[in-house]
C-alpha cells in the first residue's frame, strides 16, 4: 500500500504542471518523456520524430503560411480546419455556386479544385546552430551590426540547405528571444486542392458569437489533398499531377476518450511570450490589445452592413471579416483574462524575487540588478512610439484594402509583375465598402493618435482644413473620384506602378509612409532586455525545463481529456459548460432558442439532419449513444495550431484542435492550469458530417479507421 501511495504521488508531482508547453520535437528531454510515458503516450521517441524512417512527424503540414494540418491517407489527404480553409471556400464560392454556404465535395479527383498561392510545408528536422550563430555575432560592435550579421549568416546557411529542386527550403529562426537559434528544414509543395467544405453553419456554426467560447458545436473542418509531379515530387499546379504519397499518414480513431485519457496535439503554434516582463505585458495590453479592438470595432461594424446588404458583398469579405473579428474579440478577451487572473501582480512577484536572488550574489547576477528598472524606462519612454505603431497598422495598412495595395507598391523596389498583382488584389475589393473604411479609420487615427507632431497627416490635415473646410468625408470623396486605384477598370489597363506614382492616392500614402519611418527610426531595446530577464529566470531555477515560446515551428503539445476547472461558487454557467464534450441536442437548442443571431442559423437540409439525429453507430459514443460533437483537453496551443492534429497515445487521431476558451484568453502570456482549455472537434463527428450528411464515401473509404 505504501508503494503504491508513493507511486501515486510521484504521479501526481509529474502531471501537476503537465500540460504547459509547446515542446521542440526532437528536444524533448528524458524528464518530459517520462511525463509523456506517464500520462499515457505509448509511441516511442522514433515513432513520434525520426530522421530516419517514417514517423508521425512526418503526417504534419503547415498549412499556407498560416494553420496546421494532418495528412490522413495515402493518397495526400489533409484534415485542416474550416476556418484554415474558409479563403479557399471563399475563392471558388459565387452566389450561384454558393460553396460558403452550402458546402463542397469533389465527388472524383478530376472535380478537385486548385488553390493559387496555397502550399503545405513538410517538417524535415530541426539543427540547432547557435554556436555557429554566436561566434559570427560575436565580432559585432552594436546592436543593429549584430542584427545585419545575423541576417546574413542566417540566409547563407538557408543557402546551403535549400535545394528547389525537391521543394526543400529551410529557416533560422530565434529561441528564447535570441538566446538559442534552430534551423528548421521543409519540404514545400504547391499544388493543394479543395476536397471538402461542410456548410457554413456547420463549419462556423456559432460564428463571432461562439468564438473562443466554451461550450461549442462547431464542426470546424475542411478537406484538402496534396499533389505531386514525376517521382512524387514537389510540382507546381498541372492537370497531370498526381495524389502524393506521403512517407507516414495518420490512423483515425472512432474508440473515444474519457475524462483523463492522453491526448496529444503536434502543429505549428504561431507566437507567445511567456516570459514577458510586467512591463512588456502592461504594453501589450494598451498598445497592442486595447488599439486593435477599437479600430476594428469601427471597421467591422462597416463590413457587417455591407455583407448583409447582398450576397456577393456577403462572399467577397466574408474571409477578410473572419480574419479582423478573431483577433478583435481575442483582444478584448485576452485584456480581461490577464486583468481577471491578475497576471502583472503575479509577473512583479517573480521580477521581485529574481531582484533578491541577484542581491545575494552581485559579483555573478549584477546585470540582473537594475534589469527591471530599464525595461520600465523603455516601455514608459517609448509608450507613444508603441500605440501609434499599433494605430497605424489598424488604421492604415490593414485598414482600405485598396490603401494596403497602394502602400505595398509605394514602398517595393520591383515593379514586375504589376498587372497580376492588380488582379490579385482587386477581386475581393468593392470600392464603395472600401471608401466607407477608409474614411472612418482615417479620422479614427486623427482623433486618437497622440500629439506628437511627428505623428499627425500633417500635410493631409492642411488641405481638409484649407479646401474641404474641415470635412474629411469630402476629402476621400474627392481622392476617391479622382484616383485610378478606386477604379479598377482603369487600373487593369496600367503595366506598371510608375505610370500610376504620381496619382493622389501615393501622394496620400506618401504622406502615412512618412508616419511609419519615423516610427520605425525611433530605437527601442525592449527585445533585448526582455531577453536578459528570460536568461535570468532560467539561471534562478536551473532544476526547471522552460521551453521555448511558439515563433510557427513545429511543437508538441500534451495533455488531458478534462472539462474546465471553475473556481467554486462560480454562477451563471450553461449546462454544458462544465460539461467535456457537448452533444447534437445543444446545436439545436442553440439554434431554436436564438431565432435572430445570424451565427446560429442554419439551411434547412442541416437542420433536418440534425434534429432527426440518425448517425452512424460507428461515430456514437457507445455509453451515451449520442454523437460527440466538441471536446475540451488541457492541451496548450495558440494561433497557428488550428487544424492541428489531435492524437490518443498510439497515435491515431482523434479530433481537430481549433479553438482556446474565454476564461483563460491570457494563454499567449500566461498559462493557467485550472481554466486553460483546447477545444477540439471530435473526428467522429466529422466523419459523420462527410459520411452521414453529405454521403462521401469516396473519402471516408481513403481513410484508415480503427
Amino acid at each position: 500500500m505504501k508503494r503504491l501511495t508513493l507511486i501515486f504521488l510521484m504521479l501526481i508531482s509529474l502531471t501537476a504542471n503537465a500540460d504547459e508547453g509547446m515542446w521542440v520535437l526532437g528536444n524533448i528531454s528524458q524528464k518530459t518523456d517520462s511525463i509523456l510515458r506517464a500520462l499515457g503516450l505509448e509511441l516511442s521517441p522514433e515513432e513520434l520524430y525520426s530522421t530516419e524512417k517514417p514517423s508521425l512527424n512526418d503526417a504534419i503540414i503547415q498549412l499556407g503560411g498560416f494553420c496546421s494540418g494532418v495528412v490522413v491517407s495515402n493518397d495526400g489527404l489533409v484534415f485542416t480546419n474550416h476556418h484554415c480553409g474558409f479563403g479557399s471556400i471563399q475563392d471558388h464560392s459565387t452566389p450561384k455556386h454558393d460553396y460558403l454556404k452550402n458546402g463542397f465535395f469533389a465527388k472524383s479527383f478530376e472535380e478537385e479544385l486548385p488553390n493559387e498561392g496555397l502550399f503545405v510545408l513538410f517538417h524535415i528536422k530541426t539543427v540547432d546552430v547557435t554556436d555557429f550563430l554566436q561566434k559570427a555575432i560575436s565580432q559585432a560592435t552594436n546592436p543593429m551590426e549584430a542584427d545585419s550579421i545575423l541576417d546574413a549568416t542566417s540566409r547563407q546557411l538557408m543557402e546551403m540547405v535549400d535545394y528547389s529542386g525537391k521543394g526543400i527550403q529551410s529557416e533560422v529562426n530565434a529561441f528564447y528571444k535570441g538566446s538559442r537559434y534552430f534551423l528548421s528544414v521543409y519540404q514545400r509543395f504547391d499544388d493543394v486542392r479543395l476536397v471538402y467544405a461542410p456548410p457554413q453553419c456547420l463549419g462556423k456554426y456559432g460564428g463571432d458569437t461562439d468564438n473562443w467560447m466554451w461550450p461549442r458545436q462547431t464542426c470546424d473542418f475542411s478537406v484538402f489533398r496534396i499533389y505531386a509531379g514525376k517521382n512524387n515530387a514537389p510540382a507546381e499546379y498541372s492537370k497531370d499531377n498526381k495524389p502524393y504519397h506521403p512517407r507516414k499518414f495518420a490512423h483515425v480513431s472512432t474508440q473515444g476518450y474519457h475524462d483523463g485519457s492522453y491526448v496529444m496535439t503536434l502543429g505549428f503554434p504561431g507566437s507567445t511570450d511567456r516570459y514577458l516582463s510586467s512591463y512588456g505585458i502592461e504594453n501589450v495590453m494598451r498598445t497592442t490589445n486595447d488599439v486593435r479592438y477599437q479600430v476594428r470595432d469601427v471597421k467591422l461594424a462597416i463590413l457587417n452592413e455591407a455583407m448583409r446588404s447582398s450576397d456577393a458583398l456577403r462572399i467577397m469579405y466574408a474571409s477578410k471579416h473572419a480574419s479582423s473579428s478573431n483577433y478583435w474579440k481575442f483582444s478584448l478577451g485576452q485584456n480581461t483574462a490577464l486583468d481577471n487572473l491578475k497576471v502583472i501582480e503575479e509577473k512583479r512577484q517573480l521580477e521581485n524575487d529574481l531582484l533578491e536572488w541577484a542581491k545575494a550574489d552581485t559579483a555573478n547576477r549584477g546585470r540582473y540588478l537594475d534589469l527591471m528598472e530599464t525595461l520600465r524606462d523603455i516601455y514608459k519612454n517609448n509608450y507613444d512610439n508603441f500605440y501609434t505603431r499599433s494605430l497605424w497598422i489598424e488604421s492604415f495598412y490593414s485598414g482600405s484594402d485598396i490603401m494596403n495595395f497602394v502602400l505595398r507598391n509605394t514602398m517595393r523596389s520591383n515593379d514586375d509583375d504589376f498587372q497580376e498583382r492588380v488582379a490579385k488584389q482587386y477581386r475581393d475589393i468593392d470600392v464603395a465598402t472600401d471608401k466607407k473604411i477608409f474614411t472612418a479609420l482615417i479620422k479614427n487615427y486623427v482623433n486618437h493618435v497622440p500629439k506628437r507632431p511627428e505623428f499627425q497627416l500633417t500635410s493631409i490635415q492642411q488641405e481638409v482644413d484649407s479646401i474641404w473646410e474641415g470635412n474629411y468625408d469630402k476629402f476621400v470623396d474627392n481622392l476617391y473620384a479622382n484616383s485610378v486605384f478606386a477604379k479598377p477598370e482603369e487600373l487593369k489597363n496600367t503595366h506598371t506602378f510608375g505610370e500610376v506614382s504620381k496619382d493622389p492616392m501615393v501622394g496620400v500614402a506618401i504622406e502615412f509612409l512618412r508616419i511609419y519611418y519615423a516610427l520605425m527610426k525611433e530605437p527601442t531595446d525592449e527585445e533585448n532586455y526582455e531577453r536578459i530577464l528570460g536568461e535570468g529566470l532560467r539561471e534562478m531555477n536551473k532544476d526547471k525545463e522552460f521551453y521555448p515560446d511558439a515563433n510557427f515551428t513545429m511543437r508538441l503539445s500534451y495533455g488531458l481529456c478534462k472539462p474546465i476547472d471553475f473556481a467554486p461558487g462560480t454562477t451563471d454557467l450553461k449546462e454544458e459548460a462544465t460539461s467535456m464534450v457537448t452533444t447534437p441536442q445543444s446545436f439545436i437548442n442553440k439554434h431554436e432558442q436564438n431565432p435572430d443571431n445570424y451565427d446560429y442559423r442554419l439551411i434547412d437540409p442541416v437542420y433536418k439532419w440534425m434534429k432527426k439525429g440518425k448517425f452512424s453507430k460507428q461515430y456514437l459514443e457507445p455509453q451515451s449513444g449520442k454523437l460527440p460533437l466538441c471536446f475540451l483537453t488541457t492541451n496548450d496551443i495558440t494561433g497557428g495550431n488550428s487544424g492541428s492534429g489531435m492524437f490518443d497515445g498510439k497515435g491515431r487521431l482523434i479530433g481537430l484542435a481549433f479553438d482556446g476558451n474565454w476564461e483563460a484568453m491570457s494563454g499567449d502570456i500566461k498559462f493557467d492550469n485550472a481554466l486553460q482549455r483546447c477545444i477540439g472537434v471530435d473526428i467522429r463527428y466529422v466523419l459523420s458530417v462527410m459520411d452521414d450528411y453529405s454521403h462521401a464515401k469516396r473519402l471516408i473509404n481513403e481513410l484508415t479507421i480503427e
